[in-house]
């Protein structure tokens, strides 16, 4: 059985605002003393083990973490199945794990989850659980001690206030996200750059840095787009010279993945990919290329149709992952079980600012057909 008390001491300790020097008077020992149970170092007389409990309010089961213990299966696998999208119900991800935080309030794996699911149902109305995700928010940032669980509710607070920050009377302001952004780590910082260099073996080494250049060409997308298309976002009004811009960053950034995948297997950013070839399409047809909106679009249209029959292991061959394998459902970023194709034909129809002529011409619905 495993036994949980140097982190549960240190979560409690925190939530009565106590020092280690002011439980250790409390307690009459040693602030060092109060200091080795917290490190795993040691552990108290077992005849401190009722006080202590009975300082917290707490049973001595709860002080050792017995029932967590206990109750770990169980919680892996509400982790697993949240992840992974495989609960059922008709109440969805956040009817899901709502039951797991009435039956495991305290334990942050399960209450991140929960921050998360509660900020995904504010999707249409920001202001809904406000108070709620707030209050989870900072009480993981006061009292959780996993380091990473911390930083991912940092990350779901700073999307979450972005909108808030164009809502008159929200509360809050750009500088709230701002002052929370700057608490992040620093890219040098990361685990994937880390592990790109530290490994002392030939493996790690080289999967640290599989994983590292797909994180950075998946984010140097990201960078790219907003850099190109944060106008268009506010102002719709694209000039020519800006177009042109625009298609000249994407074409860089395409050919860019297309040297690095030249298997055509675009792991972490298929998706994006895909999105980029449907924007190339959109800006040439600005400015009135409409062989060049087809040629871009039908490419988008068969890669959308590739993706979406492909099976979910495939073998990856290009320079840098030969011989190693892409798990589409787990490794392809922003994944959904929703066919990208109908995705697509949506945008094309719906989202993308194409003309009514153009659609209706025979190229263009030849592009609709790929994706049935």
């Amino acid at each position: 059985m495993n036994i949980c008390f140097s982190e549960n001491i240190k979560s409690f300790r925190k939530q009565k605002n106590l020092t280690q020097e002011g439980l250790a008077d409390l307690l009459g020992v040693t602030f060092q003393a109060v200091s080795k149970w917290e490190r795993g170092e040691s552990f108290p007389d077992i005849m401190l083990l009722p006080v202590i409990a009975d300082l917290f309010d707490v049973s001595v089961d709860d002080l050792l973490g017995v029932d967590k213990a206990r109750n770990e299966e169980e919680i892996l696998s509400v982790i697993d199945k949240f992840d992974n999208g495989k609960y059922n119900g008709t109440d969805g991800a956040l009817g899901f794990v709502t039951e797991a935080y009435k039956k495991y309030p305290s334990d942050f794996r399960i209450v991140v989850r929960y921050l998360h699911s509660l900020i995904n149902d504010s999707a249409d109305d920001r202001l809904k659980n406000k108070k709620e995700i707030i209050s989870i928010y900072n009480r993981i940032q006061d009292y959780c001690t996993n380091d990473r669980i911390r930083i991912y509710a940092k990350n779901l607070i700073i999307h979450y206030f972005k909108p808030l920050t164009r809502i008159e009377n929200s509360g809050i302001t750009a500088q709230d996200m701002y002052d929370i952004i700057d608490t992040m780590p620093a890219i040098r910082d990361s685990r994937e750059v880390l592990m790109s260099y530290m490994p002392v073996d030939e493996l790690t080494i080289k999967q640290g840095c599989r994983n590292l250049i797909d994180d950075l060409l998946y984010h140097l997308h990201n960078a790219i787009y907003h850099f190109l298309f944060y106008y268009d976002l506010i102002n719709p009004e694209f000039t020519t010279e800006k177009v042109n811009s625009a298609i000249a960053g994407m074409e860089l950034m395409r050919d860019i993945f297309n040297k690095v995948y030249t298997d055509g297997n675009y792991a972490k950013s298929w998706r994006v990919m895909i999105y980029t070839y449907g924007h190339l399409g959109e800006l040439y047809h600005r400015i009135g290329n409409r062989d060049k909106a087809y040629e871009n679009l039908k490419i988008c249209a068969e890669l959308a149709k590739k993706f979406d029959t492909m099976p979910n292991e495939t073998e990856r061959t290009a320079l840098f992952f030969e011989g190693t394998t892409l798990n589409k459902q787990e490794d392809v970023s922003v994944y959904l079980d929703t066919s990208v194709c109908n995705q697509m034909t949506r945008y094309m129809t719906k989202n993308y600012r194409l003309s009514d002529d153009f659609k209706n011409t025979p190229e263009f619905q030849n592009i609709l057909s790929i994706m049935k």
